[in-house]
């Protein structure tokens, strides 16, 4: 990338590391986390569900198990197909470089720095919150334990709880505090996952609206009238003209390019993803629902949490995909709106040409069924809510 454009992936950049996912990293080293992370996010899924082996079962196990392992598997199975697609990756990161070395003016400078300082903000505020909510967890659960063992008489014994039902086979009383330090860091490792290939991702949408942006600015100055009049003669008014609509097209081709390239980074692994979510957020409105009238706070504010992730989560993604559908569609409004009709006849079948390429929305189509939008959003949370009252009629 140019020197301005790494400023505002610096952070992605950083949080990629930290999981091996940038692809510029020594190859070697980069294997050597991967392996580590991946052994932590399968040993995070795998410890809850070996509690089936020692506990009976019940529906109430199985629930609770599912309201913490799932977004555990939505974890590991991400990033096991983004960890496979380095070279996509790599791709996408040259075409961002690329991109900024199109840029013709300082205007369109401005737009592309707009859209990438938004998303650095969007990095940024995500970042902080997944991990402040990360510290207050360990300071909470280690304060509570800690304030408890010294508060507990010593002749008593006190059974000691874990935030999650696991199965060590070892003697969990004993070796507790190994234990929930192990935890703490597969929670870690798993927030560093998702918010490395959310945010990137979030960034990368940011990034194709900038694109469609400038291709709009480029059909406004065109057709500018005093472009038109300020032209010496028709033939230089043509040529100006026609490469002001030609920089336009290669600038929309080239958006397009780049959403085509982050599907197929991005697709198979939201594919999987999409289903568990909206299981794990049924799941957890179920508990959240059963928890409350019995007034266990503890474990309902742990399903309020999720569920308020799930719903941010779900929103935000399907926000910045409707925003993507909005740029590319606002080409055609733009376009029809400006004075074409004062441009030359050859210049005007190119425009035609742009207009009706432009009325095919670009999406991030999710498995060929889905379609990031705030449509999308509402879809999501209905499925989710239907089941979630399924779940509470059954059971």
């Amino acid at each position: 990338m140019t020197s301005a454009a790494n400023s505002y992936y610096r952070i992605n950049r950083i949080l990629l590391e930290c999981v091996g996912l940038w692809p510029y990293q020594n190859s070697n080293y980069r294997r050597a986390i991967m392996a580590i992370v991946s052994v932590l996010l399968v040993s995070g899924v795998v410890l809850q569900l070996t509690t089936f082996v020692t506990a009976e079962f019940s529906v109430d196990l199985l629930l609770k198990i599912l309201a913490h392992c799932t977004p555990w598997l939505s974890y590991m199975l991400k990033y096991n197909v983004l960890s496979s697609n380095i070279k996509k990756m790599r791709d996408l990161m040259e075409h961002v470089r690329s991109d900024w070395n199109e840029l013709n003016t300082m205007q369109e400078v401005e737009i592309i720095k707009k859209y990438s300082a938004f998303g650095k903000l969007i990095t940024v505020v995500a970042t902080s919150f997944i991990y402040l909510c990360i510290l207050c967890v360990i300071v909470e659960q280690i304060s509570m334990n800690l304030y408890l063992d010294f508060t507990t008489a010593a002749n008593e014994s006190r059974i000691r709880e874990f935030p999650a039902l696991i199965e060590c086979f070892i003697d969990h009383q004993k070796y507790f505090y190994p234990i929930l330090s192990y935890m703490f860091l597969v929670i870690v490792c798993g927030q560093t996952t998702m918010i490395a290939t959310e945010t990137l991702y979030m960034t990368y949408t940011q990034h194709a609206c900038g694109l469609f942006e400038i291709a709009n600015c480029r059909i406004e100055q065109a057709l500018l009238i005093t472009v038109m009049q300020d032209t010496a003669s028709s033939l230089e008014k043509q040529s100006i003209v026609w490469q002001g609509i030609i920089g336009a097209v290669n600038m929309h081709r080239r958006a397009i390019e780049f959403i085509e390239i982050s599907k197929a980074n991005f697709t198979f692994a939201y594919f999987l993803v999409l289903p568990l979510g909206v299981l794990s957020l049924s799941v957890n409105l179920y508990r959240l629902a059963r928890l409350l009238p019995i007034k266990e706070y503890e474990e309902a504010n742990v399903s309020f949490f999720l569920v308020f992730g799930h719903l941010w989560y779900f929103f935000f993604v399907n926000y910045l995909g409707q925003k993507v559908i909005d740029h590319s569609g606002n080409i055609f409004h733009k376009t029809y709106n400006a004075q074409w009709y004062v441009a030359p006849v050859k210049v005007q079948k190119l425009l035609w040409l742009v207009m009706q390429r432009s009325l095919r929305h670009c999406t991030n189509v999710v498995g060929g069924l889905f379609v990031p939008s705030l449509e999308g959003f509402a879809s999501i949370t209905g499925a989710s809510i239907s089941y979630f009252m399924v779940i509470y009629s059954v059971h």
